[in-house]
């Protein structure tokens, strides 16, 4: 765990970084324009090419060694920020160069993940993986909550200029780390048949991520549910700030939104805390159901029950769950999945339920206004039914829309609970395998199920 704690320090430097320059750009592109559309383009554009670059991604990954992928990727990102430093310091800064930046830190993105989540096979034990992949969603945790708050008193005490350069040391750091860093590297794949450095083609590789992506059920339900979760979490996001904001009277919507947020980030902290310290369960699988029926039913209430005390702990109790997903599907993906080939199948994963996310935050507003709505307001199909159960909710649509999106995932996961994933066998107990420490192929046994 030595490597992979030094990496993830370097990790946690670099994503609180991007979070305190996301935050601040987010507002300066806001103030700057007065256009919510500009604002709401920026958000778009920190998702979609990312997205587009994934299989691409995932095909280099594989092909290069993780480290000098996360370096590459690494340096290009610091480059666009200290490229966006100078012209603020310069005092030509343009909505249209923040937005050229968030693409290439997108499109980094779409490398640094894949190439970390598939090097954590090397550097970690099995038995160790779902304590390390807590640990990278407390370092997301973490800047995701600290960000904000740090961004508001770096533009207090230097303005956006000391922002971007506190931005620019994280990216510094997190590549001193991977430079010190060592860590294995997979074996050469199996279908290399050619010299040193030959490969089978794009189509060829891509075409086996799929397959290796979807090629068990319990991997397809996996896939999908997580996807699922993903898309309900961002309906969720965009749904309970109206909600808090109707149950509440005016003097008291400051109070009652800061409440709210503060205990989902509560629950995302506890939990992912809990799951670094606690090893990973011996049944993953199981563990993953529980936890999104769990969250399904927090938000299927949240729906039925719109008021803020419920609503803190209806998201108090959704991101409970996240990080035991998270990180228990992590465990099963990184059995399932030959070491040379994760890359691939971690990034066009990451593209799905990225996916997931982007559809939850652009379809939450039209379904609740223009669907939901219309059925179980006054006058609606439903309005004497639905309608009544949800009557003290002023905002009846968005209400309508949590609990379909609560009651969807919940079923997707108890429909799925039957399901298994075959997993490889485990590295022997004293590091990588000897395939991977000689250079050659390791010829592996029939996989076992994992329940």
């Amino acid at each position: 765990m030595t490597t992979f704690v030094l990496v993830w320090a370097g990790r946690l430097v670099t994503a609180l970084g991007s979070s305190i320059s996301g935050f601040a750009l987010g507002l300066w592109i806001y103030q700057q324009t007065g256009s919510v559309t500009q604002f709401a383009t920026s958000l778009l554009l920190g998702f979609a090419p990312g997205m587009l670059a994934a299989p691409v991604a995932g095909v280099l990954v594989d092909r290069y060694r993780r480290r000098n992928v996360l370096l590459c990727a690494d340096a290009a990102a610091m480059l666009a920020a200290v490229a966006m430093a100078a012209s603020q310091a310069t005092g030509h800064l343009a909505v249209w160069q923040v937005y050229a930046v968030i693409v290439v830190e997108s499109c980094c993105a779409a490398f640094q993940w894949p190439a970390l989540a598939a090097a954590v096979s090397g550097m970690v034990r099995p038995e160790q993986r779902g304590r390390a992949s807590a640990m990278t969603q407390t370092a997301l945790a973490g800047a995701q909550l600290l960000g904000p708050m740090l961004a508001a008193v770096l533009l207090g005490a230097g303005g956006l200029r000391a922002v971007l350069v506190v931005d620019v040391v994280s990216f510094g750091l997190g590549l001193l780390t991977l430079v010190i860093a060592r860590f294995p590297e997979p074996a050469p794949r199996p279908e290399h048949t050619g010299g040193p450095g030959e490969h089978p083609g794009w189509r060829a590789e891509l075409r086996e991520g799929r397959r290796l992506l979807t090629g068990q059920p319990g991997l397809r339900h996996l896939l999908r549910l997580v996807t699922v979760l993903n898309a309900a979490e961002a309906t969720a996001t965009a749904l309970l700030l109206p909600l808090v904001l109707a149950a509440t009277p005016a003097d008291q919507q400051n109070a009652a939104v800061a409440m709210v947020s503060t205990a989902g980030g509560l629950g995302l902290a506890i939990s992912s805390v809990a799951m670094s310290i606690w090893s990973t369960p011996r049944r993953p699988l199981p563990w993953v159901t529980a936890a999104t029926v769990l969250s399904g039913v927090a938000v299927l209430l949240a729906g039925f029950f719109p008021r803020p005390v419920l609503l803190a702990a209806a998201a108090f109790t959704f991101f409970l769950g996240l990080p035991v997903v998270t990180s228990c599907s992590q465990v099963l993906w990184q059995s399932a999945v030959a070491a040379e080939a994760q890359g691939r199948v971690f990034a066009l994963r990451r593209m799905f339920t990225q996916g997931g996310t982007l559809l939850g935050y652009l379809l939450a507003g039209p379904l609740a206004s223009q669907v939901f709505s219309p059925l179980v307001d006054p006058g609606g199909p439903l309005a004497a039914t639905l309608g009544r159960l949800l009557g003290t909710a002023r905002d009846r649509g968005s209400a309508l829309l949590l609990c379909c999106t609560g009651l969807v995932l919940a079923v997707i996961a108890l429909a799925g609970r039957r399901h298994t994933i075959t997993a490889l066998p485990a590295p022997p107990a004293d590091g990588p395998p000897p395939a991977a420490r000689e250079g050659v192929p390791e010829q592996v046994p029939e996989g076992q199920p994992v329940p």
